[in-house]
């Protein structure tokens, strides 16, 4: 209830359809709803009962062809953008960012400066603010675009989560979306989670005061991708879900191997993504919230 009553003081209306009967899970983490696929099902016959095409069922959970397994947990809802953001420019020297922002400014429209690495290069942002109702993010379109900057645009990001979950959630919505785990380990407020063999797949941090969760990190190698598929488990599939990265770096990971490491950051939540030295293999997510709770 306190976070519906957020939602519409921030001017967000989201529609949540609850189906009956199946076994269909309400999610209070993302926004979104898991199906859990039983014996005999299909993906059409999911879409009928949930009113979805199968082309939408394939998109939102990263499949590859139309055969799906029970047990698995599939996403049956759309995204839900977190913020649009007013793109005003985007350069590859800092100068000339800096020059279009101070343009703004001129006509009395704040502008910020933020970073983004497209296909491994940097590039300067030009942000004309970022609007949670997508009218007044159009509204702030049209003033800049009246200002002169004709190629301006609106860019929507999606909340950042890992499978709908996110800081502030309670640790019971984990076995909600994930499902129970085979094996828990709690030591302090930290508790570690085993799903399949002997490996962690989830590792979650508590908040001390009201138990919810400040900090989650997924280890995708312990995770069944079949059981799964909506978790990112290659970087191709992180960009896909979480757009093109803040910054990038490269970072020791074990046995001196060189890994990347992509960052993103909305609102007050920071997600890192750890890409294994073949370029190519998610070795964790961690998302942890920057405020102190």
């Amino acid at each position: 209830m306190k976070k519906i009553k957020q939602a519409i003081a921030a001017g967000v209306i989201s529609l949540a359809v609850i189906f009956s009967g199946g076994a269909v899970l309400a999610d209070h983490g993302g926004d979104k709803e898991i199906a859990v696929v039983n014996k005999g099902d299909t993906l059409y016959s999911l879409a009928k009962k949930h009113h979805m095409s199968v082309a939408q069922i394939t998109d939102l959970n990263h499949l590859r062809g139309t055969t799906i397994y029970p047990g698995q947990r599939l996403i049956l809802s759309g995204k839900e953008a977190g913020y649009h953001k007013i793109i005003a420019g985007s350069f590859s020297k800092k100068e000339n960012a800096e020059k279009r922002a101070a343009l703004l400014k001129k006509k009395e429209i704040a502008a910020a400066i933020s970073t983004a690495v497209i296909d491994g290069k940097a590039y300067y942002r030009v942000q004309a603010g970022a609007f949670k109702d997508k009218k007044n993010a159009v509204k702030q379109l049209e003033a800049v675009k009246k200002a002169g900057i004709k190629d301006a645009f609106i860019l929507s990001k999606e909340a950042l989560h890992i499978f709908g979950l996110k800081p502030g959630d309670s640790y019971d919505e984990i076995a909600s979306r994930m499902g129970k785990p085979k094996k828990t380990e709690t030591q302090l407020n930290i508790k570690t989670l085993y799903y399949q063999g002997d490996g962690a797949g989830l590792r979650i941090t508590l908040n001390k005061k009201d138990g919810t969760i400040d900090s989650l990190a997924v280890y995708p190698e312990y995770l069944s991708p079949r059981m799964f598929p909506a978790l990112p488990f290659t970087r191709d599939e992180v960009v896909k879900i979480y757009g093109d990265a803040n910054k990038t770096r490269t970072v020791t990971c074990y046995e001196s191997a060189k890994c990347e490491e992509l960052t993103y950051q909305l609102d007050h939540l920071e997600l890192k993504a750890r890409i294994d030295r073949d370029q190519a293999t998610v070795q964790f997510l961690e998302l942890t919230d920057l405020t102190d709770r």
